[in-house]
């Protein structure tokens, strides 16, 4: 299987946003969820209804280089002409002009996005005032109205033009890559940020190439320890249906952490 916690991890660490996991798995400002132990996200799709976390206003801010990464040696390009054969594919006759990737453990990965938009939420103070109403009341909600302090909150999410992620499916594997169009032959991994199509091989991996491709990367944020542990000693009433909260509303920072 391929190992998506490194994955996760490393496109995180150099990009400082999460690859969505699955991969053909769109995500949201406003979306709430858990990520698992190998760095899956998983929607909640109840609680973000109850909640109606969708942002106020959004910035937006368009990065004009690609994003481009590879796990590194595991990965390797090699470029074929026209007849050339391989192991891949032995027969001359149906030898294209292409490159063979090859992923020779199961951390490999190689991801490319052209034309990154990132999206950001600015107004959250009606998200907090949420939950902070929701952990007061907990006991009195059904289950689907409640916060609980593992649930992640998406405030940032980033779109490509152009969308390429590939991972072995089994531990190793090869595929041949096909330029459409003009495109040249895809050498390294920024160049799969384009038209392309996949042949013999392309079922042993865990691949997604999109155009348009919305919500393919992510932050997400969940409730400091210390404003909980706040909020356990806050005084608060309720008159008439309204709630009174002792203290103020926490600001986004003094609220969230990153996962």
């Amino acid at each position: 299987m391929a190992d998506i916690a490194g994955f996760v991890s490393e496109v995180h660490d150099h990009f400082g946003m999460r690859p969505v996991v699955p991969l053909e798995f769109p995500i949201e400002i406003g979306d709430i969820g858990t990520i698992g132990n190998d760095g899956s996200w998983r929607p909640i799709t109840t609680v973000r209804h109850r909640f109606n976390a969708y942002p106020g206003k959004v910035r937006r801010s368009t990065d004009g280089a690609v994003w481009e990464l590879s796990s590194g040696n595991d990965v390797a390009f090699r470029l074929y002409d026209r007849g050339e054969t391989s192991e891949l594919i032995p027969a001359a006759a149906h030898a294209k002009a292409r490159a063979e990737i090859t992923f020779r453990s199961p951390g490999a990965f190689v991801l490319a996005a052209r034309g990154v938009t990132v999206r950001t939420a600015t107004e959250m103070d009606a998200l907090i005032d949420k939950i902070h109403l929701a952990y007061h009341t907990r006991r009195r909600r059904p289950e689907e109205g409640r916060w609980y302090k593992d649930f992640a909150f998406v405030f940032e999410v980033a779109d490509a033009e152009r969308f390429t992620a590939l991972l072995p499916a089994n531990g190793h594997a090869r595929v041949a890559v096909t330029p459409k169009g003009t495109a040249g032959l895809p050498g390294t991994p920024g160049k799969l940020a384009s038209l392309v199509r996949f042949g013999p091989g392309a079922e042993d991996l865990e691949r997604t190439n999109q155009r348009d491709a919305r919500g393919r990367f992510y932050r997400a944020y969940k409730l400091r320890p210390e404003v909980l542990a706040r909020w356990r000693e806050e005084p608060w009433s309720q008159a008439r249906g309204e709630i009174t909260f002792g203290w103020r509303t926490p600001s986004f920072e003094e609220t969230f952490e990153e996962v």
